[in-house]
């Protein structure tokens, strides 16, 4: 059996997998208590169309095809997922009075905005293509944040120009050296805080701080930088004062053809496209306030909850231990090691299988012959949330086809100190998140490729290695 990983380890250097930045210190949370000011912009939304995927780390090695029959009644092994659940990379547009296109790899549990500048120091390191870089020297509006403000994070106050630090904040010296680290030694990011103007469809918001990074490394799924829509001040939807977001992740064999995208909306457009939706509490937790947490109270296997799973095995505890954390970068759904045993046996058992190593090869757990698979029936799992919402789940939710090895494998790894649900399992279902109002729905909806707002805007395919969270 796969070696079970802590969730704080997760956190902060998980093989495989890119992780929430982390600065020397998280940025101040505003109390849910607040009024949140108007919207700056009523809504938006973008699509993020399919690309092709090199995967990570030899866990999810490249695209394959869905080999399943998707007509038929029951889920066999053969409608597993054959890729990675693509993650959304969008455009947006930044600078004046010519708008620059910069890409940004959305995660939900980053609490900043950062983009590639030019000139990145080449030494240091440069994104690699088709990432571009934002030039601030083409922009009007573009201006490097002082050590004086407020948005200038405190500890970067405290080190601004790196010398005299009271000096350099009292002559206006700009608000540098934030560092962001992601899976350990896998990704990182350097420069300084700036503001400018950032338009959304036909609506442009002046003063918007993000990063703008002079040296990085790693891949950031072919994007420019990283768009965080976490709790913190400093995320897109705090600056935008945007109370809810959505998104819809789509399976890849579902974007083969072109047809549908996977789509985020903002404010106004993040609202229920079906009347099927189902809600529950959205949680915080002291230790990490920038995440979004759910109160998953159970599962069940084909209908039968499985109570062998000890009680309070997924409580956020009252010192921000534990609980179950929602990932938009992450392929992999890891639960709490004691949840993932119970959870194994049981899909095992009726599968009835002899099983695979596939430790070495997918650095998965729970592994099969595909050929074997291709018509065995496949459990049925589900999960069950605080207030009664239940999420059916199917297939190629929590299993994945490798066409390398000939394997397939369980899409879940056990973990120690909370649990963390991963892109796989939310494909094909609309998450809205409603920050304002504490509430997660969900709904299993229309392909996303249904009619969004006029300011959508498209993303060009990219071809990019995936470091996920």
């Amino acid at each position: 059996m796969a070696r079970s990983m802590a969730v704080s380890t997760l956190l902060l250097l998980a093989a495989a997998s890119l992780l929430s930045l982390q600065l020397l210190h998280p940025p101040p949370v505003a109390s849910a208590a607040a009024v949140r000011a108007r919207p700056k912009v009523g809504g938006y939304s973008a699509k993020s169309r399919p690309w092709v995927s090199k995967l990570v780390a030899g866990f999810l090695k490249k695209q394959l095809r869905n080999r399943g029959n998707k007509q038929q009644q029951q889920q066999l092994g053969g409608e597993a997922a054959s890729g990675a659940a693509p993650p959304l990379v969008i455009n947006i547009t930044v600078g004046t009075p010519v708008a620059q296109t910069v890409s940004g790899l959305v995660d939900i549990t980053s609490y900043f905005v950062w983009a590639q500048c030019a000139p990145c120091a080449a030494a240091a390191g440069c994104l690699p293509p088709p990432a571009t870089a934002f030039r601030p020297n083409g922009s009007a509006t573009f201006s490097p944040l002082p050590c004086s403000s407020d948005m200038c994070l405190p500890v970067l106050r405290e080190t601004c120009g790196r010398a005299g630090a009271a000096a350099n904040a009292t002559a206006g010296a700009r608000c540098d050296s934030y560092s962001l680290t992601y899976g350990g030694s896998a990704a990182n990011t350097s420069g300084y805080l700036a503001t400018d103007t950032f338009t959304f469809g036909a609506t442009a918001v002046p003063g918007v701080v993000f990063g703008c990074s002079d040296a990085s490394y790693g891949d950031f799924a072919g994007a420019s930088g990283v768009i965080g829509i976490g709790r913190g001040n400093l995320s897109l939807i705090s600056q935008l004062q945007f109370g809810k977001f959505s998104y819809q992740l789509l399976a890849p064999e579902a974007t083969d053809d072109g047809s549908a995208d996977s789509v985020i909306r903002f404010g106004d457009d993040a609202v229920p496209k079906t009347k099927r939706g189902q809600s529950t509490p959205l949680l915080s937790s002291t230790l990490y306030p920038d995440f979004y947490y759910v109160n998953l109270t159970g599962v069940r296997v084909d209908g039968n909850r499985l109570d062998a799973i000890p009680a309070g095995t997924f409580d956020l505890r009252a010192n921000g231990t534990g609980g179950v954390i929602l990932s938009s970068t992450t392929p992999v759904t890891y639960l709490e090691q004691a949840a993932y045993d119970v959870v194994r046996a049981a899909v095992a058992s009726r599968i009835g299988l002899p099983a695979v190593n596939g430790s070495a090869a997918l650095e998965l757990d729970l592994c099969y012959n595909a050929s074997s698979m291709a018509k065995v029936k496949v459990p049925k799992l589900t999960l069950v949330f605080d207030g009664g919402a239940d999420m059916d789940l199917s297939a190629a939710n929590y299993f994945y086809i490798d066409n390398d090895t000939g394997l397939e494998c369980l899409t879940m790894l056990p973990s120690q100190g909370g649990s963390v649900l991963g892109t796989l399992l939310q494909t094909g279902t609309n998450m809205i998140y409603d920050v304002d109002a504490g509430r997660l729905t969900f709904e299993t909806a229309p392909a996303a490729a249904a009619a969004v707002s006029l300011m959508t805007m498209m993303l060009v395919p990219l071809v990019a290695s995936l470091l996920l969270f």
